[in-house]
C-alpha cells in the first residue's frame, strides 16, 4: 500500500487508524505525521435508514414495475 493509500485509509477508517497509531513505525509513519480523522459514522441513522427502505411500500410489493435498477410503482403483476 502506498503512502498515500496508507494515510487516506487512516483519515477514514477507524479500525485501520487504531492499528497504525499502535504502530505507526511499522507503516513507516509518526503519529505526527497524520492528519485528522473524518468524523465517525453514525450506524445508528444509517440502520433507521436502511430499515426504512426495506418497509417501504415500493419494496413491500410481490408485483412491481420496474425501470433500470429503481422499482418504481406497484401494479399488481408480475414482470
Amino acid at each position: 500500500m502506498s503512502m498515500t493509500m496508507t494515510l487516506q485509509q487512516a483519515v477514514v477508517d477507524d479500525e485501520f487508524r487504531s492499528v497504525l497509531l499502535a504502530d505507526p513505525a511499522a507503516f513507516g509513519l509518526s503519529v505526527e505525521s497524520l492528519p485528522g480523522a473524518v468524523e465517525r459514522q453514525d450506524h445508528e441513522a444509517i440502520e433507521a435508514f436502511t430499515e426504512a427502505v426495506v418497509a417501504s411500500e415500493i419494496y413491500a410489493c410481490a408485483s412491481t414495475c420496474s425501470f433500470g435498477p429503481f422499482t418504481i410503482a406497484c401494479d399488481g403483476t408480475t414482470k
